[in-house]
């Protein structure tokens, strides 16, 4: 049995607001980044490209067609939590200059 006219699998105004905030950099989308200093910003920024990849590469990694439904916006989600839950600090465990940091890549 086809879906003819499924749920989506992802959250599109939130998947918007994160493409705005990439090109615009504008605050008022996520407002905790208000306070961020040049290295969190382009933490935050490279977290969020991670998780947009993750959403649009997830369909294609399980080689689904585009019918298949498998999107998934967890990671994003939970990368914004993570920000806005540190409040406009480096979110618990991925301060750079901590000799134990979860940043894929330090700044």
């Amino acid at each position: 049995m086809a879906q003819t006219d499924p749920a989506p699998a992802f959250d599109p105004p939130l998947v918007e607001r994160v493409v705005a905030y990439l090109q615009t950099r504008d605050v008022r989308l996520f407002p905790f980044a208000a306070s961020f200093d040049e290295s969190r910003q382009k933490a935050f920024v490279n977290d969020l490209r991670v998780g947009l990849s993750d959403l649009t590469e997830s369909g294609a990694k399980r080689g689904t067609s585009a019918s298949g439904f498998l999107v998934s916006d967890r990671r994003l989600h939970e990368i914004i939590a993570e920000w806005a839950e540190a409040g406009g600090d480096w979110p618990e465990g991925s301060n750079p200059t901590d000799a134990d940091t979860s940043l894929e890549a330090t700044y």
